[in-house]
């Protein structure tokens, strides 16, 4: 619990004034709700015995103040502290954001996107509500306690100890079903995450779900929805009993002192005004002891919320420290690069040399590691064995975003925002003119956009929905166009297009890249004609390399695809 509080304390303390205004806030409905129950004996004792006229004056004046002091007091309670918490909120969003910009790849590949997802938003509006509440509730209900118990002691300490008899009960209480929720609530917000990456799963794949059998997809589903129906019911449950119990034992308390005070009343030893007045005090401690134990069950509920959202803020950075590369002077070179992810071999003992300004095409088998090997380039994987040497470095000697800078990937997975098609391309030159876009466009023959109702602030759908497939690779080729990278990979960027769109473009490519290092994996071997060489991998590494002619007069493994192709357009 005191890792959970000093990570509030830590969230929100750059806003000292405003919370100094909340507890401000807190501290004056509390002390009013005190005054208004020892102003009980006046009411009682001087306006409905003594019959005063000057005492029911004095006190509906009085009772106004009380009420106008806690309303300012709510007031501020009830709006300075949540805005506290939407800044704090809002800092954490950025914060997390601005992580998942630049967490390490390989953070991500092992982790389900729905659970971060999950944590993204159903975490962080359980925080927000829990918080909320904890804050505007307890800190107000903390203070009117200490205020009620001195009153309550004041004004006779012999049935204050009645009272204390219950308190025991009370902690004994807090402590179990406090346990409970907190077990509960962090098995709550794990089902929350199965949802929610279920179905994530569901809206991406859609297609896939519509031409398969539906029944599969609903059978997962309903599992995860009764889990969390499930835990749904037992972290209510515990809730609700231990709201009960606490009543029970509060009442029970209460109705000792009825008994005890009336005892009294009768036998003169205290007036009825000296009774109400407790009594008044009693319920409203009652009131706000219940108030401050919820509050506390919701701050053991809260602590694996704050679990999972640190772990999102904890997420590893890459660290964009080295050496700035700035284009490549004279080669790339593989020397016996391996890779192993979950005691699966990817590559083994790769070893490749690429020139400056050489066009070279990649071929395989798929899972034979092509991607896998260009993916080494641009830091995407980083925790290979052996070396990848770029001039006279080691890749890993150069930051990461002097990388990115300079390399640009063509690949079959397109990813189109839900934007327009002016931001979808501005993220490859954010300071593009409108010409160099549509430049761009023209290149990679995307002429379908200047048909579009709004031009370039056309919204392209989610996941470019309103594009087909072809469509989606050429905006991503136009990407391209306008990096204008010293490096480029094309990893089947041209898969969706059709044979005269992708000869069109490839021609486009080789001139606007004529001097620039290109690396092309493809299964259209046609295309290959722009490559000055060719490397054959086979079970994760590379196994013949050579020219086009020389390679097919080996009779080997391309040789075999070659033949293949010339019946089928792709291996």
């Amino acid at each position: 619990m005191k890792k959970d509080i000093s990570f509030l304390l830590s969230l929100f303390k750059k806003y000292w004034v405003l919370l100094f205004l909340a507890i401000a806030g807190s501290l004056l409905e509390s002390g009013a709700l005190a005054g208004l129950a020892y102003i009980v004996k006046n009411i009682v004792d001087d306006v409905f015995v003594s019959k005063s006229y000057e005492s029911l004056v004095f006190v509906t004046a009085v009772l106004i103040i009380l009420a106008s002091a806690k309303q300012i007091g709510f007031f501020l309670k009830n709006y300075v502290y949540p805005l506290i918490v939407y800044k704090g909120i809002k800092n954490i969003r950025e914060n997390i954001y601005g992580k998942l910009l630049n967490t390490q790849p390989s953070f991500l590949f092992k982790h389900s996107y729905g659970d971060i997802l999950s944590r993204l938003t159903n975490d962080l509006e359980r925080f927000s509500q829990i918080v909320t509440s904890f804050g505007t509730n307890v800190i107000t209900e903390t203070f009117t306690v200490m205020a009620i118990i001195v009153l309550l002691i004041y004004r006779d300490w012999k049935m204050f100890l009645i009272f204390l008899v219950a308190v025991p009960f009370l902690t004994v209480a807090l402590g179990f079903f406090g346990e409970k929720r907190k077990k509960y609530s962090k098995k709550l917000q794990e089902s929350y995450g199965d949802y929610t990456q279920h179905l994530n799963q569901l809206l991406t794949g859609f297609e896939v779900v519509k031409l398969f059998s539906q029944k599969v997809f609903f059978k997962i589903f309903r599992i995860i929805n009764e889990n969390l129906y499930h835990r749904e019911k037992k972290n209510k449950f515990y809730e609700t009993v231990y709201l009960s119990s606490v009543e029970i034992i509060a009442y029970t308390a209460t109705a000792g002192i009825i008994f005890y005070g009336g005892y009294r009343i009768i036998n003169e030893e205290i007036t009825a005004g000296d009774f109400f007045s407790f009594l008044g005090g009693v319920l409203i401690l009652v009131n706000s002891m219940q108030v401050l134990q919820r509050g506390l069950v919701q701050l053991k509920a809260l602590s694996p919320v704050i679990e999972r959202i640190k772990f999102l803020l904890d997420m590893p950075e890459e660290k964009d420290e080295g050496i700035e590369f700035e284009g490549l002077k004279d080669r790339i070179v593989y020397k016996n690069v391996s890779l192993k992810i979950d005691n699966n071999q990817i590559l083994k003992d790769v070893n490749l040399k690429i020139n400056k300004g050489e066009k070279l095409g990649i071929v395989g088998l798929t899972g034979s590691g092509k991607s896998t090997v260009v993916k080494i380039l641009p830091g995407l994987i980083k925790d290979y064995e052996g070396n990848v040497f770029i001039d006279d470095h080691e890749l890993r000697e150069y930051s990461v975003s002097s990388l990115r800078k300079h390399i640009g990937v063509i690949s079959q997975d397109v990813f189109i925002f839900n934007d327009t098609l002016r931001n979808n391309l501005l993220i490859a030159k954010p300071d593009a003119t409108d010409e160099e876009l549509y430049q761009a466009l023209k290149k990679a023959k995307a002429d379908f956009v200047f048909s579009m109702e709004n031009g370039l602030d056309t919204v392209l759908g989610e996941k470019g929905s309103r594009l087909s497939g072809g469509e989606r690779q050429r905006i991503s080729i136009a990407r391209i166009f306008l990096k204008d990278p010293d490096i480029l990979i094309i990893d089947e960027g041209t898969s969706a297009l059709d044979v005269e769109t992708e000869e069109y473009v490839m021609e486009e490519i080789k001139e606007h890249f004529s001097d620039r290092t290109v690396i092309m994996i493809t299964h259209r071997l046609k295309i290959l004609d722009i490559c000055d060489r060719i490397a054959v991998m086979d079970k994760g590494t590379v196994v013949e390399e050579g020219t086009k002619k020389e390679l097919l007069e080996k009779k080997g493994i391309f040789y075999r695809f070659f033949s293949l192709s010339q019946t089928d357009d792709k291996i």
